[in-house]
């Protein structure tokens, strides 16, 4: 009988047994001071959270299992490999989303004299033209993110698409923010068609201190 490789995966991410791993690391899912916010509904946002939640899961799911699996390595081989391949598209899409939902909250002032509004002026020429830097990756066709990273090495920033949750990442790169243009991070207040409306209140609920934070942690 044959099985198809994603129908075990599905059985392994969302299989309830208890393994006896219990040294195996678990990651929590972490809580964010939101609120009311300008342009995304609380419905929006609570199942956007969902989401995030699964990916905690996922990830910890398939720790677990990899590690259980190891245990008998030859005969499990082709599963582990596309468990092991899974692993980024899961982690990724955790550990972007605590970036997003970390970075909103605010009142999407921008600090221009703080030392993050002072470099990224000095990378992009202002602001303003960062933001729509950002918003234009934003509106380009396709799922994915738009990631703002610094570089200690150089010291200056990068601002890139990464599709899905994994490809196109600038290796080692601190990130300072990290806009989800994912449908699911809109579809319930926008049309697909009104992606730059949403990108515009992303902006608009952009907690800055979050990034200003993320920057002197990356010098």
């Amino acid at each position: 009988m044959k099985v198809c490789l994603s129908t075990l995966l599905d059985v392994y991410l969302t299989d309830n047994h208890k393994t006896n791993h219990s040294m195996q690391p678990q990651y929590t899912e972490k809580t964010f001071s939101l609120g009311a916010m300008n342009g995304l509904s609380e419905k929006q946002i609570t199942e956007h959270l969902k989401l995030y939640t699964g990916y905690v899961k996922n990830v910890n799911s398939l720790l677990e299992k990899t590690g259980d699996l190891k245990k008998s390595e030859a005969e499990n081989a082709y599963v582990l490999a596309e468990l092991r391949r899974r692993l980024g598209f899961e982690f990724n899409g955790m550990r972007l989303h605590e970036y997003y939902f970390d970075g909103l909250g605010g009142d999407g002032s921008l600090n221009t004299k703080g030392s993050l509004g002072v470099a990224l002026t000095e990378r992009y020429g202002s602001l303003e033209a960062w933001r729509e830097h950002v918003t234009t990756l934003g509106k380009m066709r396709g799922i994915g993110w738009v990631i703002t990273y610094y570089d200690p090495v150089i010291k200056t920033f990068h601002t890139a698409w990464v599709g899905d949750h994994d490809i196109g990442h600038l290796g080692g790169l601190p990130i300072i923010s990290a806009l989800d243009v994912w449908e699911h991070a809109f579809l319930l207040d926008y049309l697909p068609s009104e992606r730059g409306q949403y990108i515009e209140a992303y902006f608009n609920n952009l907690r800055w201190s979050a990034l200003e934070e993320r920057f002197a942690s990356a010098q």
